[in-house]
């Protein structure tokens, strides 16, 4: 998938799973829908756009976009992208987000270079809890960048409403 179809990746799966087999899961949470994380500053240079989109189906898209980090490059240009897609499970406040296919691309390898897909199986989001205050969906979970966990909490818009 090439950076400009990325995009609109999130809508489309949620749009998607409107018209799929009838026979699926329907998840009639509030969950469902796209989201959109403020834009972060990234350090020396650049900044980074996620998204998160959940179908009534069960599934769920997961989109880091970097724009302008490397030398030469406008703040506007893609350069690097993780998209993580899988399926979701709600119990309660609990969240559990398993990723089965990751797709990377960085551009420091070229502009044409191919992206890289692999199956994966992961928890996105370890030991995430949800909830949702006025149009943004927070989401507690904890990140291991040492040796012992770190709580950590992100907030997400959702995206199409006016």
């Amino acid at each position: 998938m090439r950076p400009a179809m990325l995009v609109g990746c999130l809508m489309l799966a949620s749009a998607g799973a409107a018209c799929s087999d009838s026979s699926a899961p329907v998840n009639s949470s509030p969950i469902v829908g796209a989201w959109i994380a403020p834009s972060e500053s990234l350090h020396p240079n650049g900044s980074m756009i996620r998204q998160l989109g959940f179908s009534e189906s069960g599934e769920f898209n997961y989109l880091a976009n970097s724009y302008g980090i490397y030398p030469g490059q406008s703040a506007g240009t893609l350069s690097a992208y993780t998209h993580i897609s899988g399926t979701y499970q709600i119990d309660g406040d609990r969240l559990t987000i398993t990723g089965n296919r990751t797709a990377t691309w960085d551009s420091f390898y070229g502009a044409n270079s191919p992206e890289r897909v692999d199956n994966v199986n992961t928890e996105v989001f370890k030991d995430a809890r949800f909830r949702i205050v006025a149009g943004t969906l927070m989401l507690d979970y904890f990140i291991y960048p040492a040796d012992a966990p770190v709580p950590t909490t992100e907030s997400f818009t959702r995206l199409g409403l006016d």
